[in-house]
């Protein structure tokens, strides 16, 4: 007879790690993998969006517990920050525009010119409906990128971008989506009307085109309302009865909407709510001090909304530093 399944906790409070020795990513990267296989409480995360690290453990004692073993074990010491967030970045209204790339520089330089329109997206819109006669009465054709949920539209007639350098055109907004444009942040929810453009029988060639788009999309974007988006975690927190009123006057401190309640068993209650991931990035302590180590809680991913202006603003000035500290 097969043995039932062993469920684990899910593992809750998350690190991000790096090598403090240059040279010792493999090295980090072999010894979490065997601690993970050793204890199935650690789960590791490679966050492909914000390019780091994250160990989830239990606890922030679990996660010293795991930074003592590398020291000690495995020989390596790491470099420890909160995981980032992985805001995304959208706009909120229409806008259009144009940009002429031109370099000359001795002999054949880079020229080249693209006019676009750009319109919201929103999420869950269907391609199909969306990219038609109707609304775009020169389309030739579309393309539809479901990981950023970007759509694009070629409007271009009578060659004013010859077809060869439209691919061109789609890999410089592409670079420009994955760079980000006012924070930094992988953009979504757009779309993109290529209508018109201009090139030259000597100077225009494919990184001229790719140029000129990704400058263009930045104006663009940068004059359509942009806004940050901020990831939505749907969290079941299980607490004593009595800690109720407490709990949930503390995820309305960290903007949550609770959406209900459950029994849990026993004096146990679990409240459910939508809370940004930002606000409970490092939950466990506060939760653990309202309960009396009492409490527990799991959350996954809901979806995106836009991010309070305010709390925008900061993120954006954050990011601002950044770049200019680059």
């Amino acid at each position: 007879m097969a043995l039932p399944e062993i469920k684990f906790p899910t593992p809750m409070v998350g690190l991000a790690v790096s090598p403090k020795s240059r040279g010792d990513e493999t090295k980090l990267s072999s010894a979490l993998h065997k601690i993970s296989e050793e204890d199935p409480t650690i789960r590791l995360d490679h966050d492909q969006e914000t390019k780091e690290l994250v160990i989830n453990g239990m606890s922030e004692l679990h996660l010293k517990l795991i930074q003592e073993r590398l020291k000690r074990r495995d020989k390596v010491e790491v470099n420890t920050r909160e995981p980032k967030i992985p805001y995304r970045e959208t706009i909120q209204a229409d806008a259009e525009g144009s940009y002429r790339h031109k370099k000359q520089s001795g002999g054949s330089g880079q020229f080249a010119e693209v006019h676009i329109r750009m319109h919201p997206f929103p999420e869950g819109t269907d391609p199909e409906t969306y990219a038609t006669k109707d609304r775009f009465p020169q389309i030739k054709k579309f393309t539809f990128h479901a990981d950023s949920n970007f759509l694009w539209v070629d409007s271009v007639v009578g060659g004013s971008i010859p077809g060869n350098f439209m691919p061109a055109v789609e890999k410089g907004f592409l670079e420009r989506i994955h760079r980000g444009v006012v924070a930094g942040y992988k953009v979504q929810n757009v779309c993109v009307d290529v209508h018109f453009g201009k090139d030259h029988p000597v100077d225009s060639n494919e990184t001229a085109f790719r140029t000129a788009a990704s400058h263009v999309f930045r104006e663009v974007f940068e004059k359509a309302k942009p806004s940050l988006l901020e990831p939505i975690v749907k969290i079941h927190v299980t607490i004593p009865g009595d800690k109720m009123g407490d709990v949930n006057s503390d995820l309305s401190t960290r903007r949550g909407k609770v959406l209900g309640m459950e029994t849990a068993g026993g004096d146990l209650q679990t409240v459910i709510a939508e809370v940004p991931l930002a606000e409970v990035s490092t939950y466990a302590r506060a939760l653990s001090s309202m309960t009396g180590g009492q409490g527990s809680y799991v959350m996954e991913f809901s979806h995106y909304d836009v991010v309070p202006p305010n709390i925008q603003q900061e993120i954006i000035a954050k990011a601002k530093v950044r770049e200019e500290e680059k």
